[in-house]
């Protein structure tokens, strides 16, 4: 079940980029960044079972890996300037969302039982935001920033060609130092009960990280794609 879900999920992601481009050009495309990366860091408190992996994986992979995707769509026709100010504007978005939600958990619930298992519901989810939060944004920014590198600086060196392997290249190396410092700092220096090595490694970096490549080898095709979804060939449309 968990496959299929999650190949449902990179399906809803895939289309909601496209659409997002179509309509909205870039702007879509900040919009897609900033709540696939809200989206991803509260699916990551949930672990699952895959069929053919033996140990559970954190949720938020699938969602979180396609941000890549759209710096590199970001890149490659609206330049690397807009990139980076994606990256900007989704961690804003982050910030203002778990200062809210962090506000929302230290409000006193009342005196109705509902309520009350509501608000421990809630409490559940946004308590350790915070310390993911830095977790998630020191790791975040670093590798959006180098895989917006990487790919805008192999475009240079290409001239504009080999689009299939500049998106993969940048997107194999950005995606594992994000995961293997994220998973550093979440789970060891900033977790008030600290993983093994083996389980860090085998839960949340080796297996995540396998998940990843595959993802981003299904993501090169869309930022191919995403070229047939532009406004008339006019990026700057909205």
């Amino acid at each position: 079940m968990s496959n299929l879900l999650s190949l449902l999920t990179l399906v809803v992601c895939f289309t909601s980029i496209l659409i997002l481009m179509r309509y909205f050009g870039k702007s879509g495309l900040f919009i897609y960044s900033t709540v696939a990366l809200i989206a991803a860091n509260i699916q990551i408190l949930k672990l699952t079972k895959y069929s053919g992996i033996e140990n559970p994986v954190a949720l938020g992979t699938v969602v979180f890996s396609t941000i890549f995707a759209v710096d590199n769509i970001l890149t490659e026709y609206f330049g690397a300037q807009d990139a980076k100010k994606c990256v900007w504007i989704s961690f804003t978005g982050y910030l203002f969302f778990t200062l809210i939600m962090k506000m929302t958990v230290l409000h006193p619930s009342v005196e109705y039982s509902e309520c009350i298992n509501l608000h421990r519901e809630i409490g559940d989810i946004f308590s350790p935001t915070l310390t993911l939060f830095i977790s998630s944004i020191a790791s975040y920014v670093t590798s959006q920033q180098i895989d917006i590198h990487i790919f805008s600086s192999l475009k240079k060196l290409t001239k504009g060609k080999y689009l299939w392997g500049r998106s993969l290249i940048s997107m194999v190396i950005s995606t594992f130092f994000d995961n293997f410092v994220f998973s550093l700092l979440a789970w060891v220096v900033f977790a008030h009960h600290q993983l093994g090595w083996s389980s860090l490694w085998d839960t949340y970096i080796f297996i995540t990280y396998f998940i990843r490549l595959i993802i981003a080898a299904l993501c090169v095709p869309l930022v191919r794609l995403a070229k047939v979804f532009l406004v008339n060939g006019n990026v700057q449309k909205f």
